[in-house]
C-alpha cells in the first residue's frame, strides 16, 4: 500500500480541493491454507485505520489488561491518533511527571479476547527511538486459583533506535512465552524466541509482520509474506500448551535493559511515532 495526494481542480467555480487516498500496490499473498479449507477475515481483530478515530468497537485505547506500563513510560489514550489512514501511537514527555513516570506511551487492545487459531498479521513503521514497536497477544490467567499462568504470542517486538542490549531494529524478533506461578508463588517463565533480519531497518520502512497460529504446539512466522520460522512453545507444563484464545495488543514501552528516549529524541516528531497501516487476521473455515 501507499498513499497519493489527489486534487480537484474546477476553474469556474474556484473550487480547489484535496484528499490523500490509498492506492492498492499489492498485498502479500496468505500462507496456502489446508485442502478443503479457505481463508475468511476475521473482523474483531480487522482494521484498515481509514477514518479518524479509533473504532472504540473494536479497540481500547488505553489497553485495560495492562494498565501502566513498564517504568519510566506509561500508557496514556492521549498518545493514540487516526489519521492519514494510519494508527498512530505519539511518544512524548508525560506531562505532568511523577518520580516513576515521566514518558507516555502508548497501548491499544483489542476488545475482543477470543483471538486463537489463524492468521495474524500488521504492516507497521517503528518509531525511530529506543522505545518498542510491538504487535503481540496475550490471554489473563485462566482462573484465581493457583496455579496461575498467562500466555503470550509476540509477533514482532521492534526497537528503532538501538543503545544497548540486542539488535531490534535490523531483526525482526518473535517468543512465544508461558508464565506459570505455581502454588508456593514460584513464578517460572518458558519462551521460545526465534529471529529474522529486516531490511531496511524496521524504523526506516514499513514492514509485514505475520504469524500462523496452526494449533497449540505451531506456530510460524511470516516477514513480508515470505515464511521465516516455526516456534514451537514449551511443553514443560502440558503437552498441548498455547491452548486458549488471546486479546491483541499493540503496544510502545520502555524496556528495562534499553536506555530510554532523551528530551530532544521524545519532542522530535520525524522519530517519535510508530505507524500501523493495517491489521489484518484471518480464521479458516471449510470450503
Amino acid at each position: 500500500m501507499y498513499r497519493r495526494l489527489v486534487c480537484l481542480l474546477v476553474v469556474g467555480t474556484l473550487l480547489f480541493a484535496c484528499k490523500t487516498t490509498r492506492v492498492q500496490q499489492f498485498d502479500h499473498p496468505l500462507p496456502s491454507p489446508p485442502e478443503g479449507y479457505r481463508w475468511e477475515l476475521n473482523t474483531a481483530f480487522s482494521d484498515e485505520f481509514e477514518g479518524e478515530a479509533l473504532d472504540k468497537s473494536k479497540w481500547y485505547d488505553r489497553s485495560p489488561y495492562w494498565k501502566h506500563g513498564r517504568p519510566p513510560a506509561t500508557f496514556r489514550a492521549s498518545s493514540i491518533s487516526v489519521s492519514d489512514g494510519y494508527l498512530q501511537i505519539k511518544n512524548q514527555p508525560l506531562i505532568p511527571k511523577n518520580e516513576k513516570y515521566h514518558i507516555a506511551g502508548g497501548a491499544v487492545a483489542s476488545v475482543s479476547k477470543d483471538a486463537y487459531f489463524g492468521y495474524y498479521e500488521v504492516r507497521m513503521k517503528a518509531s525511530g527511538i529506543s522505545m518498542s514497536s510491538t504487535f503481540w497477544l496475550k490471554n489473563k490467567p485462566a482462573s484465581q486459583d493457583c496455579h496461575f499462568e498467562q500466555l503470550e504470542l509476540d509477533i514482532v517486538e521492534a526497537v528503532g533506535m538501538q543503545k544497548r542490549g540486542g539488535d531490534f531494529h535490523n531483526f525482526m524478533k518473535s517468543n512465544a512465552h508461558i508464565f506459570h506461578t505455581d502454588c508456593e508463588g514460584e513464578r517460572l517463565v518458558k519462551s521460545a524466541p526465534n529471529q529474522a533480519p529486516v531490511s531496511p531497518p524496521v524504523h526506516e520502512a514499513f514492514h509485514t509482520y505475520g504469524c500462523w497460529w496452526v494449533d497449540e504446539n505451531t506456530l510460524h512466522f511470516y516477514l513480508d509474506g515470505k515464511y521465516q520460522y516455526t516456534i514451537h512453545p514449551s511443553t514443560h507444563f502440558r503437552s498441548k500448551p498455547f491452548n486458549r484464545p488471546m486479546y491483541m495488543h499493540l503496544v510502545t514501552e520502555t524496556y528495562n535493559w534499553e536506555a530510554p528516549p532523551t528530551l530532544e529524541e521524545l519532542q522530535n516528531d520525524s522519530i517519535n511515532t510508530t505507524y500501523y497501516d493495517w491489521i489484518r487476521s484471518y480464521k479458516l473455515v471449510k470450503e
